[in-house]
C-alpha cells in the first residue's frame, strides 16, 4: 500500500549547550514521537495510508520540536501530547490543516 500520508518527527539529541539546541530538549522529539505511536496504533492508521517515521535533525532546530508531513509538506511545532492528538484527529483523520501548530520554517 502506498502512503497517503507520511509523516517525520525529529528526535534529534544533543549534548546539552550545543549550540543547535535539539527538539529532545525542548521537549519534544520521542516523548511526541511515542504518543503518535500510540495514536498510530489505537486509531489503526497504518491501513488508512498514514505513516510515520523518526528523523534525525530536520534543519530547523529554532522552531524545535517540529514534524512535517508529506506529500503536502505541512510543518507543524507540537510542544505537548495534546497537540499530537489534535495533529492526529484534525489532519490525519480529518483532511484538514491544524493552523495553530502550523509553522513555515525558514532556515535561520
Amino acid at each position: 500500500m502506498s502512503h497517503r500520508l507520511h509523516a517525520f518527527v525529529c528526535t534529534q539529541s544533543r549534548p546539552e549547550g550545543h549550540p543547535r539546541g535539539c527538539c529532545t530538549s525542548r521537549g519534544g522529539g520521542q516523548p511526541l514521537f511515542d504518543r503518535l505511536m500510540q495514536n498510530m496504533m489505537s486509531k489503526n492508521l497504518w491501513d488508512q495510508g498514514i505513516s510515520i517515521a523518526q528523523s534525525s535533525c530536520l534543519g530547523f532546530c529554532g522552531y524545535g520540536p517540529v514534524m512535517v508531513i508529506y506529500p503536502e509538506g505541512i510543518w507543524y511545532q507540537p510542544t505537548k501530547a495534546e497537540d499530537i492528538d489534535e495533529i492526529v484527529d484534525t489532519h490525519f483523520v480529518g483532511g484538514k490543516v491544524v493552523e495553530r501548530l502550523r509553522v513555515s520554517p525558514v532556515k535561520k
